[in-house]
């Protein structure tokens, strides 16, 4: 995909390194130096995929490796906003080795331009498919907040307090990151689907209801509706929320790995 793309990975495998290095040795110059890199990495990442589209006329979304670049980008994007919101030196540990694999994993596979039918040439269907992506980097960061709260609680519960407890964000952060990356995902699911009934009709010439990958859409955004729910009702706990965040994203995942029916491009 480029010089630009491999700058952008080895940026983002030294922002990696720097990351896991400052985390164990809880050392905030690494920390700095890895936000720099993946600020660097971003860039780069953000200007591969303006050339690629460029070159394929198309936006980057027909085929897997243009996918998961595209979705490491996002995932590039939040976890900036959210480090230089929040300041947590521990997100970039459980977020980058993601971005770093999807990146890598692009680069390495390589698969022939796919031409997009005229119909989908239009600002609809790049919404729609760039809000999706954004709900699957959220839903990532939520799904890693509800791990990091699990660790903690678990820590705080048998009061044997070890290395992870040390460099975690403590509960309260980790039930803050979680409930505004849900929020974030959430919203974006729910734009992409609205967006994306608005835009079947035409470019398809009927109605997209019964298509697997909006089926699958549709059963992601139930599981998030029922956490977003559970998150609002006082008697439920985070932990119980961190459980179904998991449950959430493995029905992502899914959701991302189904190309078939209407959605032959992803």
């Amino acid at each position: 995909m480029g010089w630009t793309l491999s700058v952008s990975i080895a940026l983002y495998t030294l922002g990696l390194l720097h990351s896991l290095f400052g985390f164990c040795r809880k050392r905030k110059v690494f920390v700095k130096v890895a936000l720099a890199m993946v600020g660097g990495g971003f860039i780069f990442h953000s200007i591969a995929l303006v050339l690629l589209g460029i070159a394929r006329e198309h936006f980057p979304i027909t085929n897997l490796p243009e996918s998961l670049c595209l979705f490491a980008w996002f995932l590039s994007l939040i976890f900036l906003l959210a480090h230089i919101r929040y300041d947590i030196k521990a997100l970039g540990a459980f977020t980058l080795p993601l971005v770093s694999l999807l990146t890598i994993t692009a680069f390495v596979i390589h698969e022939e331009n796919q031409s997009i039918p005229p119909d989908l040439k239009n600002g609809w269907v790049y919404f729609h498919s760039s809000i999706a992506f954004l709900a699957y980097a959220a839903f990532f960061l939520t799904f890693v907040s509800g791990i990091l709260y699990l660790i903690q609680e678990k820590e705080l519960k048998t009061k044997n307090f070890r290395f992870l407890y040390f460099r975690l964000p403590s509960l309260q952060v980790c039930d803050e990151l979680m409930r505004l990356f849900l929020t974030v995902g959430f919203v974006a699911m729910s734009l992409t689907i609205i967006s994306g009934s608005i835009s079947a009709p035409d470019a398809w010439g009927q109605s997209w209801s019964g298509d697997p990958k909006v089926t699958a859409s549709l059963i992601t955004w139930g599981i998030y509706l029922v956490l977003l729910l559970y998150r609002l009702s006082a008697r439920w706990r985070s932990r119980r929320a961190a459980y179904i965040s998991i449950v959430g994203f493995a029905s992502v995942l899914i959701t991302f790995g189904i190309n078939w029916g209407f959605h032959t491009y992803l």
